[in-house]
């Protein structure tokens, strides 16, 4: 028999009042109004080193894109210190092992060189993403708008003899959710490859690293998230 304990509540000068999501479920992002984001990473390309021909294709194609979606999307652009450690771990690694004293010298030195490099000249590098949403509105035409109840309201309203009942009808419209992320991202996927972009949904571990450094980006430990294999739960709602 299982016991379930009170949860904690949570102070009111905590963070996570202040989040726009609840929760992450799977690979997708629930928001506190029961709609749902899903999100992409993209690879880039390098524009300028494509012909003039293949510029002025890109553009169209990308345009055509943006044309065929009949939902709204949101593109992030995030600029990122560049990381180097391991590969810097990875010289110092071939130093120790290196017997040719010349060389193992020149590599510490390549080495000092790196650090200094990227200490002085701040070294960015550019991560792409798509949002891929979806929203309470959209429930009105598969007639599902009780899905959008808060979780407060869903617990309030739950009794004895239908509580089985009603967490199976969350269950299957979180499905159909992610059904229609899943067909919404798939569309995504397919119209960037006709312009050589390669798109990948983040799984839950990578969507997890991508929110926490969005909100803390000074944290390097991501091993002090606790990652529920249901759910992250962010917030008692």
């Amino acid at each position: 028999m299982t016991v379930k304990t009170k949860k904690k509540e949570i102070p009111d000068n905590s963070t996570q009042r202040y989040l726009p999501f609840s929760q992450i479920k799977e690979n997708v992002m629930i928001m506190k109004d029961w709609s749902a984001r899903v999100i992409m990473k993209c690879s880039p390309i390098n524009f300028l080193l494509k012909s003039t021909e293949e510029q002025d294709s890109i553009i169209i194609s990308f345009q055509r894109f943006l044309n065929s979606l009949s939902f709204p999307i949101q593109i992030i652009v995030r600029s990122t210190k560049l990381d180097i450690d391991s590969y810097i771990a990875n010289l110092k690694d071939k130093a120790l092992n290196q017997k040719n004293p010349l060389l193992q010298n020149q590599t510490y030195e390549y080495i000092e060189y790196l650090k200094k490099l990227i200490e002085v000249a701040q070294i960015m590098k550019k991560d792409f993403y798509v949002v891929i949403p979806f929203d309470e509105t959209e429930w009105e035409s598969v007639k599902d708008t009780s899905f959008f109840w808060s979780f407060k309201q869903f617990l309030a309203s739950m009794k004895a003899e239908d509580d089985v009942f009603k967490i199976r009808e969350q269950i299957r419209k979180f499905s159909k959710t992610k059904k229609s992320l899943i067909n919404r991202s798939n569309q995504i996927k397919t119209s960037l490859e006709g312009i050589w972009i390669k798109a990948n949904t983040l799984e839950k571990s990578d969507l997890i690293k991508y929110i926490t450094d969005y909100y803390n980006p000074n944290m390097e430990d991501f091993s002090q998230i606790k990652q529920d294999t249901q759910s992250f739960n962010l917030i008692n709602n």
